[in-house]
């Protein structure tokens, strides 16, 4: 499964650029760039951070990156 790429599609499909999610969660821009790009795998509060934002839970997350990108 690939969290990152769960969190790029959801921040696009809410219509967040990355500096916007940045301001709004408060993590820094290379952070977000090495989750959405699978360099990093974020931590629980990270997690919390960017669902909270966009108005999802952690688990909605997860089980759209599930979905989406299954580990293969």
């Amino acid at each position: 499964m690939d969290v990152g790429k769960a969190i790029r599609d959801l921040r696009v499909k809410a219509g967040y650029s990355q500096d916007k999610l940045v301001v709004q969660t408060g993590i820094s821009r290379s952070q977000l760039y090495f989750i959405e790009s699978g360099r990093c795998v974020p931590r629980v509060e990270t997690m919390e951070k960017i669902a909270s934002v966009l108005n999802m839970r952690v688990s909605d997350i997860i089980i759209f990156a599930e979905t989406h990108y299954p580990s293969t």
